[in-house]
C-alpha cells in the first residue's frame, strides 16, 4: 500500500492584489503545493502553524476556556515563506506539519492556480 493521502485541494485565487488563505490537514507532515501564475502577477506562498481557522471566540463558539489564546487572525499570524516572490509557476514541498497556506499576490492583475497534496 502507498502513503495515506488526503484529498487534493485545488483552486484559484481571486484576480488582483490580496491574500488567499488555505487551511490544510495539520496532522500531515508532508505538504506539496504547486502554483501557476495566470496573467501578470507577483506572489509569494507562505505557511503558518498558527490556528487561523475560526473567528475570534465568542460566548457562542468557545469550546474550551483557552480557545481565545489559540486563535490568531490571519493577518496577524506568523507566516514563513515557502516560495519566494516571483511571477512564475513554482512548487514547494513542506516536510513539517502546517496549519494553513497563504498565497499573497503583491502586484499585478492576474490570479494564481494552486494544487495541494498532503500525506
Amino acid at each position: 500500500m502507498g502513503h495515506n493521502r488526503t484529498r487534493p485541494i485545488v483552486g484559484q485565487t481571486a484576480a488582483g492584489v490580496g491574500a488567499t488563505y488555505i487551511v490544510v490537514d495539520q496532522a500531515c507532515d508532508d505538504t506539496r503545493i504547486q502554483v501557476i501564475a495566470n496573467g501578470t502577477v507577483t506572489f509569494t506562498v507562505d505557511y503558518t502553524n498558527q490556528n487561523i481557522l475560526h473567528g475570534a471566540p465568542t460566548a457562542v463558539n468557545i469550546v474550551q476556556p483557552n480557545d481565545a489564546d489559540r486563535y490568531v487572525a490571519p493577518a496577524s499570524a506568523t507566516w514563513i515563506n515557502g516560495i519566494a516572490s516571483g511571477s512564475a509557476s513554482a512548487e514547494d514541498e513542506l516536510r513539517t506539519p502546517v496549519f494553513a497556506l497563504r498565497i499573497n499576490i503583491t502586484a499585478g492583475t492576474g490570479s494564481v492556480s494552486y494544487h495541494i497534496n498532503q500525506a
